[in-house]
């Protein structure tokens, strides 16, 4: 799984940071969260393909996390798309979208999804995974999210299949579908005598915007990667307070209350033109963290235990490496 940032800024663009939006790429799925003015410039300067764009979720609607809407949704359907999108956000989404087609004289031909929420739960749910949004604590109904994959299967013991006398062949393929077998001597092997205990997926949470908060916790708890504003440092804590943001040194507390594996901070006040301090700041706290730049690309990879030992799952692409 890969995660994009596109922009990285608050309130304002800067020379260097677009406006707030991440993108994650998952089996080839692009899922992305937040749209801020210039997003779909910076989708095509990533590399990711905005054909295979299925899911957008909003935290808010306050302007640096929503302009980029319109237009990103305008570039879809001049490009002939087809393929339904699904759009997530709180009430009142459905009637901005309807807005933006008045004011634009435009409609869609393809198929656009609107679900709106104001409870707390799942808001998209597959076989392979589920999304779940949490209330932050901010100036305007926010919310947060997480992307939780499903428990993957144990590995199968083929050393031990072959102790067992189990012949290579289709009664593998039973097993590992978790069927029982019969041997040609009569002996039946159960999927659990081969099998280990299943593996955990992978979970992502994206808090932005917000105070440092308990529901802000629980979305990230456990998470392999912890995505989480951090609009000022905390010599400047009376503002974030005012402001409904959170400082550096906050969003590592709620890495580490949360239990994350990672933490990378985004959404930076354009005051600060190099991120260094806050940096300093969160790693002083929680020593896995990274500052977000625009463009930035990190891989999360899949849990090799059985999710007892927490690892670090999660390691920044090089410039020019791999892309979604």
């Amino acid at each position: 799984m890969e995660v994009v940032f596109l922009g990285t800024s608050s309130g304002v663009p800067t020379l260097k940071r677009n406006l707030p939006a991440v993108a994650l790429v998952r089996q080839g799925e692009v899922f992305l969260f937040d749209c801020g003015e210039g997003t779909q410039h910076q989708l095509r300067r990533s590399g990711v393909r905005m054909g295979r764009l299925r899911h957008i979720f909003l935290t808010h609607f306050h302007g640096d996390h929503i302009t980029g809407l319109p237009g990103l949704l305008m570039s879809l359907q001049m490009s002939e798309r087809t393929t339904p999108l699904s759009l997530y956000g709180p009430p009142g989404l459905g009637e901005m979208i309807r807005f933006f087609q008045r004011m634009m004289h435009t409609h869609f031909t393809y198929e656009l999804q609107i679900l709106e929420f104001e409870e707390e739960g799942k808001v998209l749910e597959t076989e392979a995974y589920w999304v779940e949004a949490r209330r932050l604590e901010h100036r305007v109904l926010t919310f947060g999210f997480a992307l939780v994959e499903r428990p993957r299967p144990g590995r199968f013991d083929v050393e031990k299949a072959q102790r067992l006398g189990i012949p290579p062949g289709p009664l593998f393929g039973q097993l590992q579908r978790g069927e029982a077998v019969r041997l040609p001597d009569g002996r039946w092997v159960l999927p659990e005598e081969v099998i280990g205990p299943s593996r955990p997926g992978r979970r992502i949470a994206y808090c932005t915007d917000t105070r440092p908060c308990p529901s802000g916790v629980e979305l990230a708890r456990g998470a392999d990667l912890l995505i989480h504003e951090a609009t000022f440092t905390h010599d400047l804590y009376e503002e974030a307070v005012f402001r409904g943001h959170s400082t550096a040194r906050e969003a590592a507390q709620v890495a580490l209350e949360a239990g994350a594996s990672s933490l990378i901070l985004t959404h930076f006040s354009p005051r600060y033109q190099k991120v260094e301090p806050l940096l300093e700041e969160a790693r002083a706290l929680f020593p896995c963290t990274w500052a977000a730049h625009d463009l930035a690309r990190f891989q999360v990879a899949l849990p090799k235990g059985d999710g007892h030992e927490r690892e670090i799952l999660v390691q920044k692409v090089p410039s020019g490496g791999q892309r979604g």
